[in-house]
């Protein structure tokens, strides 16, 4: 894996939560791969990362959209990081669009077949 191809990989987890939603999302991460939402509360694996974020997909007009900054890999080859900055969009009960931004973190880590799956999540 090259510096690039963790960029594209980040981005290609961005397009598959924008056309597989919930799915889509829970899939990336590895089986022990760790979400961290509110309150620095941990969800682990990707049945409970999928029963958490449930709610949030489920909203009227949810969307969320990122871009990765930067990334860096390990010497090795096998733990790697991207940063960057998501949007997320809701509607309101009135229907207007509500837009919140932020910045997240994503831990890569190559999986013993060969895969690179999420590790480590969080976002502010």
């Amino acid at each position: 894996m090259t510096r690039e191809e963790l960029m594209d990989l980040d981005r290609q987890f961005d397009h598959d939560t924008s056309i597989g939603g919930l799915e889509a999302w829970a899939s990336y991460f590895a089986q022990d791969g760790v979400m961290i939402v509110g309150k620095g509360i941990d969800i682990i694996g990707p049945s409970a990362i999928k029963k958490e974020m449930e709610s949030a997909f489920s909203m009227p007009g949810f969307n969320l959209r990122w871009e990765p900054i930067d990334c860096d890999l390990s010497v090795d080859g096998t733990l790697g990081y991207t940063y960057g900055t998501y949007v997320r969009q809701i509607m309101d009960p009135e229907g207007n669009v509500v837009e919140t931004t932020g910045k997240y973190t994503t831990i890569w880590k190559l999986q013993p077949n060969r895969q690179w799956k999420i590790a480590l999540d969080i976002g502010n």
